[in-house]
């Protein structure tokens, strides 16, 4: 039912995964709280890009209407 909302968060989080199993082996003991780290890092990273990305196109249009 949710489909569109869970497959950009499963995206984002696999991602996290991946960078953590740069740093810690996946048959370590504490690996999912790693990749649940990395993975909450990834998906405040992409808000932040998100919302500074949005900010920039009204200030441009503000810009360029004066």
């Amino acid at each position: 039912m949710v489909d569109w909302l869970t497959w950009p968060a499963e995206l984002l989080l696999s991602a996290g995964g991946i960078i953590a199993s740069w740093f810690v082996g996946k048959d370590a003991p504490s690996f999912p709280a790693i990749q649940m780290g990395f993975g909450l890092l990834v998906l405040a990273g992409c808000s932040v890009a998100f919302c500074i990305f949005a900010n920039v196109g009204q200030i441009l249009a503000v810009a360029l209407t004066n």
